[in-house]
């Protein structure tokens, strides 16, 4: 507590010791007979006095009025200061005691009225020029009351200052409803009383024992007086705020006026409405001293919260949301009050037809104390009155917003909406109707030969009168109209019925729909599911070719190898960009990569025959400086269109000795383990150009895990500058050199065309010594593919391809069912697809699955062929055709297919035939 109302509070005791010790100093007496027997009673009556109150509250301030100066009349004229002092803190001693006030609150009552009970005995002896009840000794006596109630509201209105912090005009101020009623009239009262309780003593002390009965009947006037006054204050706002949130349209423009109407209504210190949305969270508006706050919206209360257990409430907004009955709260009963400031409020649930709207709150409630019943009551009421108002005003806002939306449909639609009249007259016409017809709205409304103008035909060819649609309610029809242009249109037609509210008129709604464009586009769709379905049919031969001309890896100890390869054209798989490996009988691997000039299907089968030409000198012994021109001659006979630049490499594994020479190629890399990275310089002509041949052989020999990079020049000429590509391809070369074999060729092409234009068929071929054979093939494997990452499909077919071919088994079948589930699957998953393939029982056993929702085109056909007409699912004919043993398992989590493809064994020592890079 403030030390200033400590010091305030010493300096009342100090004033009441001063003052009796004057009366005492000269000896003053009362005007009335001192009877000491009637003290104890006067003293119960005080203390009766004092609990017979009627409490107002103005903000945080709290008054009371009670009939303490009454009793304290007779007292204060009967018997000298000391006793009437000594009385007056005896009994605010007692009372404190019983109300169990606080130490500073009881201090300062026992000096405030010591001070007041000592200056009204003294004022009293002062004035008093005789004794007994004469005119002048009652008059004293007025004055001498006068001087208690100075003292008391003087003593009040100080400690609420010094308390607040507040200046004494300011307290005033605040305490203003009350001064009239409260201390004016309290004062009347009191004055009143305690001259008729004087004259009565004096006529016989005996009247004391009767003193009890009118402060009764005067207490419950007081509260009867101040509950009637609070009523009609109530009722009165009531009255007012429920006109003031119904006046507009929309009564949410009225929500700010109506809380300060709540707000004065009773009295209080603000207001609050809190709304459920349509979303089910809170939109809250408070009003207060401060005016209207900003409008804000929290979540919704929890199940869990309520009225028994504020603790699982997080806010106060979502605590009294929840309450389904009025209620009162205090600071004392939830911490959530207390929280944000607030000493007391009620609520009212806001229902209309059973169904809750939000709450109405009103908060820290001044005027009498007590009557929270009766608040609660007409809060109620108001609420009701409130639900009501509010679910008018949504109802019409949901009126005029589906009415909004209509108009913007009917407005903005491209299908055509126009109304008839009983006679055929056009009532309304909208855009859509204006873009399908030509007519304008002004040039059709009101008229009956629209259709006319439109020359408005049925399907086989039979005029329309408008008047007879009505006949066709409730049906669908097509109509042919011909446009100013002599254009002529095909549209579907709905019609249906409007009936007025009088039901004395029928409106006939047409809603028309142009289907010209959806045959035209049907039509078109026909001829792209042709173009689609040859293109997908060329495809799988393209994917066949790659697959049958797929060598196998050699098996060998000291060499691992491996390629990637991107066709420029995605659509066109496959090109002129080829390899080959073969082991030669002197035991050196044969390694060559072919770049034909051109593209498609054409340059494959010249990129072949430059393969074979190769592999055919190199089983022939001819020396490898003489490998480019032996192909050369060799190809002349056969067509002498085909120019392509080579590199052919030597590598025996054993001793890691490498030999490159070139014609027109690029320079092979060495790259080292630790990534440096050198140019293999082997020069020479181009097959079928002048100068063809080579003119040197570069020669070197590969360390330990040191590698052999062969590329075609679409890796180089991604870039605009080819010294800056070749520059990119080194650096890249240098960054991956510690990978494994394929993810090396993988990442070097995949990196050296990030970022450039594709211009060329890109290969990239990686022959790495090692101390040890290829990696033993594993029994089971599993490639992830990402949905829409064709890289990840190619791996996936070129994993399995190779997997395969390490079993000796022959992979084509395997590899197509593959790529028709694969293709299905990537479709319907939402970010993964996994093959998986294992060996068992002389087949392989294919799965793939995805995390999609299910496969709609598989659900349809189950495990049975699509019909024949059928545009989907169209890769079941081939898993049918190949596979065994298929069977699909499809939920809401993804989708499982599954089938057995025969394992059949390739035969040792069987070669195949010459590679494509394209996998």
């Amino acid at each position: 507590m403030d030390r200033r109302v400590n010091a305030y509070i010493g300096a009342l005791f100090l004033a009441t010791v001063v003052t009796v010790g004057l009366a005492e100093l000269f000896d003053l007496r009362p005007p009335g007979e001192t009877d000491w027997r009637t003290l104890p009673f006067l003293a119960l009556t005080l203390v009766a006095a004092s609990h017979l109150r009627v409490r107002f509250r103005r903000d945080d301030d709290v008054d009371a009025v009670t009939l303490f100066e009454a009793v304290l009349a007779p007292l204060i004229f009967a018997f000298p200061s000391y006793a009437v002092v000594a009385t007056a803190a005896g009994v605010q001693v007692f009372t404190a005691v019983l109300r169990r006030s606080t130490v500073v609150k009881a201090g300062f009552n026992i000096a405030q009225w010591s001070l007041a009970a000592g200056v009204g005995s003294v004022v009293l002896c002062l004035l008093r020029n005789d004794t007994g009840v004469t005119v002048g000794s009652l008059g004293a006596l007025v004055a001498a009351l006068t001087a208690v109630a100075l003292v008391n509201t003087s003593a009040f209105t100080l400690v609420l200052a010094i308390s607040g912090h507040r200046s004494v005009p300011a307290v005033l101020r605040r305490l203003r409803p009350v001064l009239l009623p409260g201390w004016v009239g309290g004062w009347a009262v009191n004055t009143l009383m305690g001259l008729l309780f004087v004259m009565a003593f004096e006529s016989t002390h005996l009247a004391v024992a009767l003193f009890p009965v009118p402060l009764l009947v005067l207490h419950f006037a007081y509260r009867g007086f101040a509950s009637a006054r609070s009523d009609r204050v109530r009722m009165t706002g009531l009255r007012e705020a429920s006109q003031t949130l119904s006046a507009p349209l929309h009564p949410r423009d009225a929500i700010d006026d109506f809380l300060e109407d709540v707000t004065r209504c009773f009295e209080s210190g603000g207001s609050a409405l809190m709304l459920f949305t349509e979303s089910g969270d809170l939109e809250i508006h408070q009003y207060d001293s401060d005016g209207a706050a900003p409008v804000r919206t929290e979540p919704a209360p929890a199940a869990s919260e309520t009225t028994e257990d504020d603790s699982r409430a997080e806010t106060l907004s979502g605590l009294l949301a929840a309450q389904t009955a009025p209620t009162s709260w205090s600071a004392t009963d939830t911490e959530l009050l207390r929280s944000v400031g607030w000493r007391d409020c009620i609520s009212a649930p806001l229902v209309d037809e059973h169904r809750r709207l939000g709450t109405l709150v009103v908060l820290d409630r001044t005027g009498v104390e007590g009557e929270t019943a009766a608040d609660l009551a007409v809060l109620e009421a108001l609420a009701r009155e409130t639900a009501h108002t509010i679910a008018r005003g949504r109802l019409f806002e949901s009126v005029v917003e589906e009415r909004r939306k209509l108009n913007q449909i009917v407005g903005t639609t491209s299908d055509g909406i126009f109304t008839l009249a009983d006679d055929g007259a056009v009532l309304t016409w909208n855009a859509g109707c204006e873009v399908i017809t030509g007519l304008s709205a002004q040039s059709v409304l009101g008229r009956r030969d629209a259709l006319d103008r439109l020359r408005a035909r049925s399907a086989d060819g039979v005029s329309l009168d408008p008047i007879d649609w009505a006949n066709d309610v409730g049906q669908s029809i097509e109509v042919l109209i011909t446009r100013k242009n002599g254009a002529t249109r095909r549209l579907s037609c709905s019609v249906s019925a409007a009936t007025d509210v009088d039901l004395a008129t029928t409106t006939t709604v047409v809603v028309a729909r142009d289907i010209t464009p959806e045959e035209e586009f049907e039509e078109l769709r026909e001829q792209v599911s042709r173009l689609e379905e040859e293109q997908a049919a060329q495809r799988v031969v393209v994917e066949h070719l790659q697959l049958a001309v797929a060598p196998q890896p050699p098996a060998i100890d000291g060499a691992d190898i491996a390629v990637a390869y991107v066709a420029s054209d995605p659509s066109s798989p496959t090109g002129g960009d080829l390899f080959d490996w073969h082991l030669l009988p002197n035991g050196e691997l044969h390694v060559a990569v072919v770049d034909v000039l051109g593209h498609g299907v054409e340059a494959t089968k010249h990129a072949l025959l430059v393969v074979h030409a190769l592999r055919f000198a190199a089983v022939d012994d001819t020396p490898l400086e003489q490998m480019v021109l032996r192909a050369d001659q060799l190809l002349a006979g056969q067509d002498s269109e085909i120019v392509a630049t080579v590199v052919i490499a030597r590598y025996q594994p054993s001793t890691g000795e490498l030999r490159v020479v070139s014609g027109g190629h690029p320079p092979a890399l060495v790259v080292s383990a630790d990534g440096e990275v050198v140019q293999l310089t082997a020069t020479g002509g181009a097959i079928g150009w002048p100068g063809v041949g080579s003119d040197n052989v570069a020669s070197t020999r590969l360390r330990w895990n040191e590698s052999l990079v062969l590329y075609t020049d679409g890796l180089i000429e991604a870039r605009k500058n080819v010294i800056d590509g070749m520059d990119s391809l080194v650096r890249h070369a240098g960054d991956v050199a510690k990978f494994p074999a394929d993810q090396f060729a993988d990442e070097l092409v995949s990196r050296s065309l990030r970022g450039g234009f594709r211009r060329d068929d890109s290969l990239a071929l990686v022959l790495r010594r090692t101390r040890t054979r290829s990696p033993a093939v594993p029994t089971r494997v599993s490639w992830d593919v990402v949905p829409g990452n064709s890289d990840d499909l190619r791996h996936a077919r070129h994993g399995l391809d190779g997997w395969l071919a390490g079993q000796h088994l022959d992979s084509a079948d395997a590899v197509l069912v593959a790529g028709e589930l694969l293709a299905n699957a990537v479709v319907v998953a939402k970010s993964s697809v996994v093959l998986a393939a294992v060996v068992r029982d002389d087949h392989v056993v294919l799965e793939v699955s995805d995390d999609g929702p299910g496969n709609p085109a598989l659900e349809a056909v189950g495990l049975q062929l699509p019909p024949s007409d059928s545009e989907r699912a169209r890769g079941l004919f081939v898993v049918r055709s190949v596979a065994e043993d298929i069977s699909m398992l499809s939920t809401s989590e993804g989708t499982v297919m599954q089938c057995r493809v025969p394992a059949v064994p390739v035969l040792a020592g069987a070669s195949a035939s010459v590679a494509t890079g394209c996998a």
